[in-house]
């Protein structure tokens, strides 16, 4: 069995230095929101795997799941904190 079986974790969104940001706001901010999207189809696909391996799958199957499944939630978190240090005010930003 496939430990990712479907699903593919989508590429680091790439964050510029913070003084490249100014005038690139919308786009960065769009970047960073399709980035979480994906992001989180990831997540629910690693877990639709993890649910349907059911009780018969093995330990090490499952333990590489979830592991999967911790290490794109860290990644997430640490591309938000990314954003609000390179850009403070994304936080209330808005693509347009």
């Amino acid at each position: 069995m496939s430990a990712h079986a479907g699903c593919e974790q989508p590429p680091l969104v790439l964050i510029p230095a913070a003084e490249e940001i100014e005038g690139n706001e919308s786009q960065i901010v769009g970047d960073v929101e399709a980035y979480f999207l994906a992001m989180q189809e990831y997540v629910n696909c690693i877990r639709a795997e993890l649910d349907s391996a059911g009780d018969d799958a093995s330990e090490l199957y499952r333990r590489v799941l979830v592991q999967r499944n911790n290490l794109a939630v860290a990644e997430a978190e640490a591309v938000q904190r990314w954003l609000i240090s390179r850009y403070p005010d994304a936080a209330t930003a808005e693509s347009n």
